[in-house]
């Protein structure tokens, strides 16, 4: 068994460990990427994400010691009703991160595989998300598609609504 095979993916709960998490990740990632760093981040992001949880599901990938090693953060869109569109809603993937160390090995589609997963159970039309250069191959690979070349999408249903 590799060490990715026993790292587990769950729902992140809104509780204060799950949003800090979060956060750390999300402060790991943003560092990374060349922003500076600012006094109070973890807090202004763990409350921040505890106020919108219902609005903004989450997942936490976890080695078995409990570590965080990668994390995927929605937020669920809804259509208003119309005459010419059926209402339905779709989640938009704002963040999804794995550690550099555990690229290229399952866990990026591992996560993303949740992510389909509870949007069919949710009825959602789609996943969309905006790719960016390095990870329009990865979102390729899992199914996404246009509508543009950096907002993408994957659809599961027939028709979609639009706004």
């Amino acid at each position: 068994m590799s060490q990715v095979d026993r790292i587990r993916i769950e729902r992140a709960r809104p509780r204060r460990d799950d949003a800090f998490a979060l956060a750390a990740m999300t402060l790991r990632w943003d560092l990374a990427g060349g922003a500076p760093n600012r006094p109070g981040f973890l807090d202004e992001f763990a409350d921040a994400w505890l106020d919108a949880a219902p609005s903004r599901p989450a997942w936490i990938a976890r080695r078995p010691d409990g570590n965080p090693v990668g994390f995927a953060i929605g937020a669920l869109v809804t259509s208003l009703p119309s005459l010419r569109r059926p209402a339905g809603g779709w989640l938009h993937l704002s963040s999804l991160y794995v550690d550099p160390d555990l690229r290229g090995q399952g866990l990026g589609q591992r996560i993303m595989d949740e992510i389909v997963g509870f949007a069919k159970e949710q009825s959602l039309s789609r996943v969309q998300l905006n790719a960016t250069d390095e990870a329009r191959a990865f979102y390729r690979r899992a199914g996404f598609g246009g509508p543009q070349d950096t907002l993408m999408q994957l659809v599961l249903s027939g028709r979609l609504p639009t706004t």
